[in-house]
């Protein structure tokens, strides 16, 4: 069966979406400091490509011939998804501890893309800004992730899953080239409203 080219581009992404997973996969088994290092590092590389594409059209031809198929026509004049990942990333292992941290990113990364496709191939109905098919894969990707990061806290799943599907619903809030983009809300909002309910805040 022939992809339409729509398909072809969104499981490109997702794949490299996915692929982010390797970031908190890294940090179960590395310490803390190295990780920020190791993403600061990340961070000020993607600044430089975002700065590079967006003033030097010779970058930008060179940018697109590698990964253009992947990049989004609405990211063509804002910053890309990717560095917001990367930027979340940063943060939620800054701010939250290492379990917290962890489940967000695996969100960030495996629930964010199974709503992507979930919603591309059966979302008919909506749901805010997106299909019930894919905010219902999310949420319980989302649930299931946080049940396991957090034994014995199936509430807290519940309702860290719940914000982290609003948030990935919610429309992105936008101001020239930069954006509320879900890739650093739904880690942060999540983030902090599981570390609140534990805190018994």
């Amino acid at each position: 069966m022939t992809l339409a080219p729509s398909w072809r581009a969104e499981i490109s992404r997702k794949v490299l979406h996915v692929s982010s997973a390797l970031i908190p996969a890294l940090y179960a088994f590395t310490e803390q400091e190295f990780m920020l290092w190791l993403l600061a590092a990340g961070v000020a590389i993607a600044v430089l490509v975002e700065i590079f594409r967006h003033t030097n059209s010779r970058f930008r031809a060179f940018f697109k011939l590698c990964v253009g198929f992947m990049v989004r026509r609405s990211e063509w004049s804002r910053i890309s998804g990717a560095t917001y990942v990367l930027v979340a990333a940063l943060l939620s292992i800054w701010l939250f501890p290492m379990p917290i941290a962890i489940a967000v990113l695996f969100i960030l990364s495996i629930s964010d893309s199974a709503a992507s496709l979930i919603g591309l191939r059966y979302g008919r109905n909506r749901f805010l800004g997106k299909s019930v098919a894919g905010s219902s894969a999310f949420f319980v990707t989302a649930f299931g992730i946080l049940w396991i990061a957090l034994p014995g806290s199936a509430g807290i799943a519940f309702a860290g899953a719940l914000v982290a599907t609003f948030a990935e619903a919610l429309p992105a809030w936008r101001l020239e080239r930069f954006e509320l983009n879900d890739n650093l809300t739904i880690p942060l909002l999540t983030g902090v409203t599981v570390w609140l309910l534990q805190e018994g805040i």
